[in-house]
């Protein structure tokens, strides 16, 4: 059955979040298989992306948003998503309409809104579930603020035909707001992100042999707690070389490079690479032999981080620095995909590292746990495998199956 499907998110190809990416092979993915998308994103001022667009046959639609940090980010929480709904209203109706959680909230507010006037079924995709997150990380401290978006999302999830989350962790946070909202949850995990021919180019050189390199990509922002990172190759034993990358931006970068001034360039290194494309990225992390994913306590009852698709698709072994009860830490620790520790332990941490260096002396290529880590990929985050569960979730939406088969 052919389907009229809106995709909704602030950024799209070639937008750097690893959401844009991915939108565009999702889109793609739904048009080859007959159905009608259409594509709605945010189109900052600065941009020299076009206003409208075909990309892999798939139309695109840049709508105006507001740009920057502080009050201006504050004033996009309502303007871009009061644009898109406006859009949604207006536009060829569709059967079904998606967005996901940027901007948080608000986005999904006015979406599903827009799309019970039209009669649209609304798939609300959730990243990571808001506002849950801003409360860890001070963005919605205030009480009052607090429980006002609280209850526009979870009225947001009722609304929703389907809720998207993805990982188990993240389902049972949707349950806890409302277990009437559990049959409504889907947990379809993000895929590895594509590279759509850019550069593929490491930003640096293959390490030193006897060097352990450790890459984390991404935003470097307060959620990620990457100062226990620094803290722990600080207290390393003498004999221990590691090489500490950091590729992308955020607000911690001044104190990261700060510590990588103090370290200097004794056996334990820090060194920071401008964020650049997937393709760049995914070439670092070839020529690495650990990729970190870390999270501050609390944060992956409600959020899962992208990378770890990635990195599992590059055979990149895994130091999960997350909760030991969490889905994430269970998989790394059970499948023999690396090693984990748990937020704020130091001792831990750092115990990983000279674990990950103690394997590096027996098995410089790591070629076992390498193997590990593809075969988890392929079973979990292949284009192949992913692909498929976006199409089924159309068809459950729309009635063609349950959405328990998805």
């Amino acid at each position: 059955m052919r389907v009229r499907l809106v995709l909704i998110h602030q950024y799209f190809w070639p937008d750097p979040p690893p959401y844009a990416s991915m939108l565009r092979s999702m889109a793609a993915d739904l048009g080859r298989r007959g159905h009608d998308v259409r594509v709605l994103a945010g189109r900052p001022p600065s941009t020299s992306a076009p206003r409208r667009a075909v990309v892999d046959g798939v139309a695109v639609e840049r709508l105006p948003q507001v740009s920057g940090r502080g009050l201006r980010q504050a004033v996009n929480l309502i303007v871009f998503p009061a644009v898109v709904a406006a859009r949604v209203l207006t536009g060829p109706r569709a059967d079904v309409v998606m967005c996901s959680t940027a901007p948080q909230v608000t986005l999904g507010a006015f979406v599903s809104l827009a799309a019970r006037a039209r009669r649209s079924r609304f798939v609300y995709h959730c990243m990571d579930l808001h506002p849950e997150i801003g409360r860890l990380s001070g963005e919605f401290a205030n009480p009052v603020a607090y429980r006002i978006l609280a209850r526009l999302d979870a009225a947001t999830m009722r609304r929703a035909t389907a809720v998207v989350v993805l990982s188990e962790d993240m389902a049972r946070s949707v349950a806890r707001r409302d277990p009437a909202l559990a049959d409504k949850v889907v947990v379809l995990n993000n895929f590895a992100l594509p590279q759509f021919g850019d550069t593929d180019e490491a930003p640096l050189p293959t390490p030193e042999p006897g060097v352990l390199r450790v890459v984390f990509t991404g935003n470097l922002g307060r959620f990620q707690g990457l100062e226990d990172l620094v803290a722990a190759v600080r207290t390393l034993p003498d004999g221990v070389r590691v090489e500490l990358v950091f590729m992308g931006d955020g607000v911690v970068r001044p104190e990261l490079e700060q510590a990588a001034a103090e370290l200097g360039d004794g056996p334990v290194q820090i060194v920071l690479v401008a964020r650049g494309p997937v393709a760049q990225a995914r070439a670092l992390m070839r020529t690495a032999h650990l990729g970190v994913v870390s999270l501050v306590p609390g944060v992956v009852a409600y959020a899962y981080p992208s990378k770890v698709a990635t990195y599992a698709e590059e055979g990149l072994p895994i130091l999960a620095v997350v909760e030991s009860d969490s889905e994430l830490a269970r998989t790394v620790r059970d499948g023999g995909l690396g090693w984990a520790a748990a937020p704020g332990d130091i001792r831990g941490i750092a115990a990983a590292f000279v674990s990950a260096y103690d394997n590096l002396v027996s098995d410089p290529t790591f070629a076992a746990v390498r193997d590990r880590v593809r075969r988890y990929a392929a079973a979990e985050f292949a284009l192949d495998h992913a692909l498929p569960r976006w199409a089924a979730l159309v068809d459950a939406v729309t009635g063609s199956q349950p959405l328990a088969d998805v």
